[in-house]
């Protein structure tokens, strides 16, 4: 499990695929700029490379800021009012209940030290800056760095124009291509190395430089006009390149603006559309309607048809990333892709241009929603770990297509979708998402009518969940009232089941059992699996637990994970897990409650289920406390403090936190004050990955052991088959460990050797075996 918070979060820079050139100059006064201001926003044109410098930036500054440096790309993000939700996100936050995102965010960032990296603010320009200077104002040691096409205009923020790469150098070609590109300017360089990549043997001469300096004069020095360039050069000669340009050039009159480096930017992209056969350009218009990124699944799907069979999408698709119109960005081992921002900008105006792209919008969220219905329908099964990470790669898609389509798609559909998506917003913790949503639904369409039912209890749990009992209770009196009317029994069974919450919620375990029964009885007549209906026994042992019934907890808890395990499903299986191990530590079983925790927290350590491993490792602090290892369970429970941070809590209602009283004074009471807080405070900045490897008892035999070296022996191992040649999915079956989790063993494995690839691993690997 990753240090800090969890690896689907967006807030690690992203990775750079191709070399950075020049600008050295920039990045010694960027970096003491970043030191010296609390606000630094980048400003300029589309393509002048204020993300790639800011990235770079932040790299080089990372080891001055205690807490690091957290990312933020916001291109994708078209509803502003989710600002504050997807800087969290980039935190792995969650808010705590009945509290805001923003009150979240400002919460968690007070008494730390870090960068922000916000990127692409120009199209929420006043969001970002009401909310940066909320930020600024409440957390002393934060600092910002921002991207825009326009400063925030906040007060103390120092802006720096990013200038267009150096065109001119003194370097005279010998012949040689490295020595000719040494002397050149940041521009020349940028094409040489370029067209290096794109061409096998191409190089920088005396015979082509004058050609090649010509032509970044031509572009203005823009970074992304000139790697649009070189790419041509498979296909023509340097003078054919720069001949075709000039006749661009001359095209860009009565363009929206007339600024020089928009119209040389605008006639460099005009320039590669026009070199695309007109099945790619077909598809480079309807990619646009991805707004973070895409696999080929979903492009043969949504652009395929009306010109561009399904079939073909592959090969079209091959054809504008060899274009470099495209990228190939990879996540957790399968192929996706990407558009640079200015080239999706500019697909999604020849597709506006086109007329389709209403149309295309809601022909993507149709696809969405029918993958969501197969998720609903596969989320209780051992195929649950794949849709959470189907669900971390298409999140920022799927947000963008419901800020258009919310209160036009039909009906069906976004049922469908939003009644899935409470699911996956509830096991991943984003509970204020899903609010947002179920309140656009709410204010924007008319939910009365037949086949609202499930919807209308997925927006009453929300609401539960942030403490807004009493609108819950209302939309279920409704939901249950249109279940009956529809006939509906899956419908009823989900609005009493959440009807039960709401119970536990106000503290009468009474009603909690008569409402869950009910529901229990209810769901097996419907004959539906639904993971929501796996829950009950959950909530239902909860219950007992808080009555002090200590029996029936463990057996209805013990219930939910057996039918976990049944289906091969996790997600319940472990909080079904952790409830029995709190009744067994209440009723003084210590051994079999530790055995069932920590069989737990392994189960959420491989979810990356952030507020499941809060709960457990409170749960064997808890019971370390009983035990006598006072010390060592204030240690961990320091360390579920900070993860806490990361969390809301609020799964088992307000009652939860009496349990944690009793451990607490317990040891208070056996170490004193003075040491209590000082193991709690050193347990605050335990490594979590240490943290989980200690509440599991990973001792000297353990796989968590280390091994006298930089690895822990679960970690040798892993590294072992990286040399190998083995794919993290396939070490994950070999170890019978989640993908996640090998992920994550990778990733600390080139954190711990400094190391950047796999390469690397399998050179150190041989070389400790010789």
């Amino acid at each position: 499990m990753r240090n800090s918070t969890l690896e689907r979060q967006t807030g690690r820079l992203p990775a750079e695929f191709t070399s950075f050139v020049g600008r050295d100059a920039e990045l010694v006064r960027l970096r003491r700029l970043v030191g010296e201001h609390r606000l630094v926003t980048l400003t300029g044109p589309a393509g002048v490379g204020k993300t790639r410098l800011a990235v770079r930036t932040a790299a080089l500054s990372e080891e001055e800021f205690d807490e690091g440096v957290h990312f933020v790309g916001l291109s994708g993000l078209t509803e502003p009012s989710l600002l504050a939700q997807t800087i969290c996100d980039a935190f792995g936050l969650a808010e705590q209940a009945g509290e805001t995102a923003v009150g979240c965010l400002v919460d968690h960032l007070a008494d730390r030290r870090l960068l922000l990296v916000l990127d692409t603010c120009e199209h929420l320009l006043d969001e970002c800056a009401t909310l940066t200077e909320a930020m600024l104002r409440t957390a002393p040691g934060l600092r910002v760095l921002a991207t825009s096409r326009q400063a925030l205009d906040v007060m103390g923020e120092h802006t720096v124009v990013v200038a267009p790469l150096g065109r001119s150098g003194d370097g005279d070609g010998d012949g040689d291509g490295g020595g000719a590109v040494e002397g050149e300017g940041d521009a020349v360089r940028l094409f040489a190395e370029r067209a290096a990549a794109a061409v096998q043997g191409w190089t920088l001469t005396r015979g082509n430089r004058d050609a090649a300096v010509q032509l970044c004069d031509r572009l203005d020095g823009i970074p992304l006009a000139i790697e649009l360039a070189a790419v041509q050069l498979r296909a023509f000669s340097l003078d054919q390149v720069l001949g075709r340009l000039g006749t661009h050039l001359f095209q860009v009159r009565g363009r929206r603006t007339s600024v020089r480096r928009h119209q040389t930017l605008r006639a460099a992209v005009d320039w590669s559309h026009e070199l695309c056969s007109p099945e790619e350009r077909l598809l480079w218009a309807r990619l646009s309607v991805f707004a973070d990124g895409f696999d080929l699944e979903a492009a043969e799907n949504v652009c395929g048809g009306d010109g561009l069979p399904a079939d073909h999408v592959a090969d079209v698709l091959t054809g504008l990333v060899e274009k470099s119109i495209v990228q190939r960005a990879d996540r957790g081992g399968e192929a996706r892709y990407r558009m640079l921002d200015t080239l999706r900008e500019y697909g999604a105006e020849r597709l506006a241009g086109l007329g389709g792209r209403d149309r295309l919008r809601h022909a993507c969220f149709a696809w969405y929603a029918r993958q969501l219905r197969r998720a609903r329908a596969e989320l209780p099964s051992a195929a649950q770990i794949q849709w959470l990470e189907w669900f971390d790669c298409e999140r920022g898609n799927i947000r963008a297509l419901l800020g258009h389509v919310v209160a036009t798609a039909e009906p069906g559909a976004l049922r469908d979708a939003l009644e899935t998506l409470g699911r996956l917003w509830a096991l991943r913790g984003t509970v204020g998402e899903g609010r947002h949503w179920v309140d656009r639904v709410l204010e924007t369409r008319d939910t009365t009518g037949p086949g609202w039912t499930g919807l209308l209890a997925i927006a009453a749990l929300t609401m539960t969940l942030q403490d807004d009992l009493a609108r819950a209770g209302e939309l279920l009196d409704r939901a249950e009232a249109q279940g009956r009317a529809d006939d509906d029994p899956r419908g009823i069974a989900l609005a009493v089941s959440a009807k039960g919450i709401v119970a536990l919620f106000e503290g009468d375990f009474d009603l909690v059992l008569r409402l869950l029964g009910t529901a229990d009885e209810l769901a097996r007549g419907s004959g539906e699996d639904d993971l929501l209906f796996l829950l009950i026994d959950v909530f239902r042992g909860v219950a007992y637990l808080f009555k002090n019934e200590f029996t029936a907890s463990v057996a209805h808890a013990d219930a939910a994970a057996q039918a976990g395990a049944e289906r091969g499903e996790l997600w319940v299986r472990s909080y079904g897990m952790l409830v029995c191990g709190l009744a067994l530590w209440l009723a003084d079983d210590l051994d079999a409650s530790m055995e069932q925790l920590r069989r737990a927290l392994r189960i959420k350590r491989d979810l990356d289920d952030e507020l499941g491993t809060t709960l457990a490792l409170e749960s064997i602090a808890a019971c370390l406390s009983s035990r006598g290892e006072a010390a060592r369970a204030v240690r961990l429970l320091g360390a579920a403090d900070r993860l806490r941070e990361f969390t809301q809590t609020s799964w088992f209602g307000p009652h939860h936190a009496l349990l944690r009283e009793i451990h607490i004074d317990r040891a208070q009471q056996a170490l004193g004050e003075e040491a209590f807080r000082a193991a709690l405070e050193e347990g605050g900045r335990l490594p979590l990955a240490d943290a989980v490897e200690d509440a599991l008892g990973e001792g000297p035999e353990g796989e968590g052991a280390r091994t006298g070296g930089p690895l822990t022996n679960r970690e040798l191992q892993v590294a072992a088959l990286v040399a190998e040649g083995l794919s993290n999915r396939a070490i994950a079956e070999r170890l019978t460990i989640a993908k996640r989790t090998a992920d994550s063993h990778v990733e600390h494995i080139l954190a711990k050797l400094g190391y950047s690839s796999r390469a690397q691993i399998a050179t150190w690997i041989t070389a400790q075996k010789s």
